[in-house]
């Protein structure tokens, strides 16, 4: 479910992004690419994780897991330099502002709004069932992109009405939580 929402939305937010100049909508479009990434090695290390013990791995292969979320911490960190570099270019003068906030703009964020709180509901649900941390970490995750999604909105109302540098705070408030959720997935995995 997590890989199709990623690829759904990777598919939604660069052409809105792009068409409307949000910087807001283009550091989520980047942000759901990395979803996608975090998704898969997530699928992927479920699915090693839960192999019995073998001669090499005697006691099992559970960590899998834990690298998958550490690997999916990186790519967090690496996004939020990018996005927190090209808002503070815009909030700084550096550059102009490009948003035209433009109705389907909008659109594509409720539809966004709606995709992300359904992926970390269902990835809570699931990490609690099976006790585990990878899906913990998606869940955590798609929670950044929910409060992130929500602040695009914002930035976008903001921009609308006339302060046009509200995208780049909401893109750079998307950084922020990324940088800690990535900072927080570190923590409790290398622990």
């Amino acid at each position: 479910v997590s890989v199709v929402a990623a690829c759904v939305l990777i598919s939604l937010k660069p052409g809105a992004g792009l068409a409307s100049g949000s910087l807001g909508l283009i550091s989520e479009a980047i942000h759901s690419g990395t979803d996608l990434v975090a998704a898969l090695l997530t699928l992927f290390a479920v699915g090693v994780a839960g192999r019995p013990a073998d001669r090499m791995h005697p006691y099992g292969h559970g960590k899998a897991e834990h690298l998958a979320a550490l690997a999916e911490a990186a790519l967090l960190v690496l996004v939020s330099v990018y996005v927190s570099y090209r808002a503070l270019a815009v909030l700084v003068g550096a550059q102009e502002p490009t948003v035209d906030p433009v109705w389907y703009a909008f659109v594509v964020v409720a539809i966004v709004i709606a995709v992300d709180l359904s992926r970390m509901t269902v990835s809570l649900r699931t990490a609690r069932e099976f006790g585990s941390p990878a899906l913990a970490a998606n869940a955590l995750h798609f929670g950044s992109d929910l409060a992130g999604s929500t602040a695009v909105l914002a930035g976008l109302l903001l921009a609308r009405a006339g302060w046009k540098e509200g995208d780049a705070v909401a893109a750079l408030f998307v950084a922020i939580l990324v940088f800690a959720a990535a900072a927080r997935l570190m923590r409790r995995n290398v622990d």
